[in-house]
């Protein structure tokens, strides 16, 4: 087992009590499951588990299965934790590509694969139920016989009839580390645990199928007594799968920090890609070679892109309309904030800087069966406390998503511990006052706030400069200064 003391393991950045805590639980366990609660690393302790397997000689690959574009955030939390990033190459899986860009992908898997280097693969776990996705994974682990295999967000394999759900088992074999990670691993009923443990080991929970499953933990009823009405021998159960799980609720890490702070790296759709790319070529050419003089001018040009990184644009008017309208372009972005929100243990707040956010916010849980309330200045202002009061009274209202110039200062929100910032306005105090409207005098909880970035994009850069305690008007003194905000590299 590894020795409790840090100094013993191998990281780069200092984990928790907590997060040792668990490393030390799972060492050298061929099957375990991270039941951790959002904002309590889980990312982190499988990166260290991973990289202190490495240096053992343990393991040569690495595969993270997650939801689509959470797979992609993985590879900055590798950049971030990992303490000699030679040692590992990381690819990520993408679909749809063409044959010739296929090709390629398939060179550079091969070349890893032919290296000394531990390749770490990541793949959104709906890939796994295409044929391509499949086989693909296969092939993988079959050419790196000492693989490590960790579903994030794990409850997504919950349905045992599920083609990736059986995917996923059947991959599984062929790993030598399996591992579990979610937060929501039985929030819904004990019968979600039963897909989750046969990946990790069928013997471990003892049921061979779903139907005996059912018959020894829950209580049936209902048409033809296939309605589960309530649960039996969850004590028996609990004890079978104890030696195999660490769990853990945010409340309960001592060593966390009241304010816990998540980044969450997304990807452009084609038409993002292709329109951002567009504006931003357009704004440093025109920075470059003097077209644009005024810093405000430029600002105006960056909020566009920024639109557009949120799944908007302004679209101008047509002959029969006097005003702007937003058109909606296709973008993950909301998705992925619904798939945070529907994780999330509590209440959730949701800031946006565009009124067009808020709309694709709700629309994005509805599709979820996510109920909220959404609030920017198209709300009356004499509804708008009316409105969050419902909010903050009806449990079956999740989020409250809002614009920061709405509700951005004068509210207490403490009903919730989760916090999203879909998009940041360019002002650090309005980021503050916001981040306070739920970390206040009666707030028991610890409170995470979750920022949706772009890498190296506009929204990146903004909120490293919000960090930094800046706002636009002491970091575009100059056109010098905002050529520098949209060029320089980053390396966080």
């Amino acid at each position: 087992m590894m020795d409790a003391n840090v100094s013993s393991i191998v990281y780069n950045t200092q984990p928790y009590e907590h997060q040792i805590d668990a490393l030390n639980r799972a060492w050298l366990k061929p099957a375990f499951a991270y039941f951790l609660e959002m904002g309590t690393g889980k990312s982190k302790i499988i990166i260290d588990e991973i990289i202190n397997l490495v240096e053992k000689q343990e393991i040569n690959c690495a595969i993270i299965l997650a939801p689509n574009n959470v797979h992609i955030n993985w590879k900055g939390e590798f950049i971030k934790h990992w303490p000699n990033y030679n040692k590992i190459a990381i690819q990520i899986w993408r679909s749809g590509l063409s044959e010739i860009a296929r090709g390629k992908f398939e060179n550079e898997t091969r070349t890893i694969i032919n290296s000394n280097k531990t390749l770490i693969f990541l793949m959104n776990i709906e890939a796994l139920s295409t044929k391509s996705g499949q086989e693909y994974l296969r092939r993988i682990l079959l050419a790196r016989r000492m693989a490590y295999v960790a579903i994030d967000e794990s409850h997504k394999i919950k349905n045992p009839a599920a083609i990736r759900t059986k995917a996923a088992i059947w991959l599984g074999g062929l790993a030598k580390y399996k591992r579990l990670a979610t937060g929501t691993e039985a929030e819904e009923g004990l019968e979600n645990l039963f897909s989750q443990f046969r990946f990790l080991n069928p013997n471990i929970v003892g049921s061979r199928s779903y139907t005996a499953f059912k018959s020894m933990y829950c209580i049936m009823g209902g048409y033809e007594n296939r309605e589960i009405k309530g649960y039996q021998n969850e004590e028996m159960l609990a004890a079978k799968i104890a030696p195999y799980i660490y769990s853990k609720r945010k409340k309960d890490c001592l060593d966390l920090p009241d304010k816990v702070y998540v980044t969450h790296e997304i990807g452009l759709t084609a038409e993002q890609h292709r329109i951002c790319t567009q504006l931003e070529e357009e704004l440093i050419y025109e920075l470059s070679n003097g077209q644009i003089v005024d810093a405000t001018l430029a600002l105006t040009r960056m909020v566009r892109i920024q639109q557009v990184l949120c799944g908007h644009i302004n679209a101008p008017p047509n002959e029969s309309e006097s005003t702007r309208y937003a058109e909606v372009i296709p973008s993950h972005r909301a998705d992925y904030v619904a798939e945070l929100i529907e994780n999330a243990n509590s209440k959730v707040i949701v800031f946006c800087r565009f009124i067009k956010d808020v709309e694709l916010i709700i629309s994005a849980c509805a599709k979820r069966d996510l109920s909220g309330i959404g609030i920017s200045s198209l709300v009356e202002g004499s509804r708008r406390l009316d409105e969050i009061n419902r909010w903050r009274r009806d449990p079956s209202l999740k989020v409250l998503a809002i614009t920061t110039s709405t509700g951005g200062t004068g509210l207490t929100l403490n009903e919730a511990k989760t916090t999203i910032f879909y998009s940041n306005s360019w002002s650090s105090t309005d980021r503050i006052q916001a981040e306070d409207r739920n970390h206040r005098i009666g707030q028991e909880s610890k409170v995470t706030y979750h920022d949706i970035i772009v890498r190296n994009k506009i929204d990146h850069r903004l909120l490293l400069a919000l960090k930094n305690k800046q706002t636009s008007a002491n970091w575009f003194r100059s056109i010098v200064d905002i050529q520098r905000f949209m060029t320089e590299s980053i390396d966080e």
